[in-house]
């Protein structure tokens, strides 16, 4: 009897060893997807930043735009939300121009009356 308490006991123990051992190793898992996506991340940032600062220096060599002329459309950008706080707010749904509702989701139509709706490029 008393060795099959000692056979029950150690049974759990091991269990409670493999459950952390498989914890364990998803986490570690998760941690690998999570690092690779931050990597990836890190990498369309670069990216896009020498995009844009290729795209300024053609504009300012070819074009003639200025420094101050960017920083000034850069401000009225950001201010467009009321903040100056170095980002562009998520803003409400826009509404239909035809019957008014709240459009939903990014579909080009609306879901309600299906009037064609026109979006802005850089919408969230």
């Amino acid at each position: 009897m008393l060795e099959a308490l000692f056979i029950a006991g150690a049974a759990r123990t091991m269990s409670k060893a493999n459950l952390a051992e498989m914890e364990s190793a998803k986490a570690t898992k998760v941690a690998s997807e999570v690092r690779l996506q931050n990597d990836a991340i890190i990498a369309d940032v670069e990216k896009l930043y020498l995009i844009a600062k290729a795209l300024w220096t053609i504009l300012k060599e070819q074009h003639g735009y200025t420094d101050e002329g960017l920083l000034k459309k850069i401000r009225e950008i950001d201010l467009e939300d009321g903040k100056l706080d170095g980002k562009i707010s998520q803003t409400e749904a826009p509404s239909c121009p035809v019957c008014g509702r709240k459009l939903i989701g990014k579909h080009p139509v609306c879901l309600y009356c299906g009037a064609t709706i026109a979006r802005d490029i850089f919408e969230r």
